[in-house]
């Protein structure tokens, strides 16, 4: 499934007003990849073609729909409750904060509309010195952060490097 798999993304005079991208997960599923809007469009538009999706995956042998990975969305759940601690109060206040800069509690607050079955993800790492590294690297996969290079500026750094690894792209 991919795009214009789902009727409803177009406007009155049939031009593309948003798009849902999805991905095979497993067998029988898909996963959200990519999710635009023109914004000049209905803001509810992308909850429309959810919601179709959601509606024609049977007939197209899809069992499991992922829509977005919503980080530390136990924390955002838990934080705004009458009643949470002052830590997780604080952890709460810091989520909401970085959320101007990182989709965090956007992605949280959309995807609970659709009453999801949420699965918790884990990150395993070898060590505690990798972590930095290791989250660089999710931040640039999910497109948080990009960290390309100046043409020039990657030439330099692949003529330092030993030859076997000169062929590797650097961004």
């Amino acid at each position: 499934m991919g795009e214009g798999a789902v009727d409803g993304g177009t406007g009155p005079g049939g031009d593309i007003r948003a798009i849902l991208h999805f991905v095979p997960w497993g067998t029988d599923g898909i996963s959200l990849d990519l999710m635009r809007r023109d914004h000049e469009a209905d803001p509810g538009l992308n909850d429309l073609l959810i919601v179709k999706t959601l509606q024609a995956a049977p007939s197209l042998g899809v069992s499991m729909v992922s829509l977005n990975f919503a980080m530390f969305r136990a924390a955002l759940a838990r934080g705004e409750r009458l009643g949470a601690g002052p830590i997780l109060r604080a952890w709460y206040g810091v989520l909401v904060f970085l959320s101007r800069w990182f989709q965090i509690e956007s992605l949280y607050r959309f995807n609970a509309k659709f009453q999801p079955l949420w699965k918790p993800r884990f990150l395993v790492y070898p060590a505690a010195r990798d972590l930095p590294r290791i989250g660089m690297s999710a931040l640039q996969a999910e497109a948080f952060i990009s960290l390309r290079l100046p043409e020039v500026v990657s030439r330099r750094i692949r003529s330092l490097l030993p030859a076997r690894l000169r062929t590797s792209r650097i961004p």
